[in-house]
């Protein structure tokens, strides 16, 4: 791609346009950090997931066969611009992959987004455009709030906004990229993190519990089938969230 862009490229001062889903905003934000030693580039994100959490905050990476999100940067976007319009084309399976990202949301920032998520569920899938909305503004405005209050992740802040992601990614590499969609993925990092946080006394069964009944609620994955846990534990050990050799 950088190639390409340098070939066509008869501007000072050429800039992006990444069109479509969360692979297609992070390869180029990343090609958008690096060439010339940066120009600006443009999120138009087109999927449910892209729209509610990987089109804002400036995360670029491009993932590597031992791990995701392994060659990257902080790069923010000149602008975001969010159109619902363009998820009504999106079939089930991946508006379910945007629902797990914004039930994150909801479970770590805002119950009442919670709620709302849960009341509407039927009108998500069915694409409601006016809930579509609601969603990803909700859930764009909580993101921004985080980062910018931690936008490199240097203060602790921003880590709230991994949840689940540690054994998501490593499901997403174990299974070649190919098993399971990021949503789904995170979906199953959710869960396994509440039964670990459980176990050490950090969340109370009940809790736990609200959290896979709403992820069984809205039909997300309810167990790591696509992958081998040995693949898994492999993987993590690249993650890059790592602290002092723990995770």
């Amino acid at each position: 791609m950088i190639g390409k862009i340098a070939v066509y490229d008869c501007f000072k001062r050429p800039f992006i346009v990444a069109l479509g889903g969360g692979v297609i905003g992070d390869l180029a934000g990343y090609v958008a950090s690096t060439y010339k030693r940066g120009i600006p580039y443009v999120q138009v994100p087109t999927t449910f997931l892209a729209q509610v959490d990987s089109s804002i905050g400036g995360k670029v990476a491009i993932d590597l066969p031992v791990g995701k999100n392994l060659v990257g940067a902080f790069y923010q976007p000149k602008v975001v611009w969010s159109d619902v319009a363009t998820l009504l084309t999106l079939d089930k399976r991946q508006v379910l992959n945007g629902f797990a990202e914004a039930v994150k949301y909801g479970i770590i920032k805002d119950k009442k987004l919670f709620d709302h998520i849960l009341e509407n569920k039927k009108k998500l899938i069915e694409l409601d455009a006016n809930v579509l909305a609601d969603v990803v503004s909700e859930c764009s405005r909580i993101k921004a709030e985080v980062v910018s209050k931690d936008e490199k992740e240097t203060k602790g802040i921003r880590t709230i906004l991994n949840f689940g992601h540690t054994v998501g990614h490593a499901v997403e590499a174990a299974g070649n990229y190919h098993g399971y969609h990021h949503g789904e993925a995170v979906a199953l990092g959710m869960r396994a993190a509440v039964e670990i946080s459980f176990k050490l006394g950090l969340v109370s069964q009940k809790n736990a519990d609200l959290v896979n009944d709403v992820l069984n609620e809205i039909g997300l994955p309810q167990f790591i089938q696509k992958c081998k846990l040995s693949d898994i534990m492999r993987v993590m050990k690249h993650d890059k969230k790592f602290i002092s050799g723990k995770n």
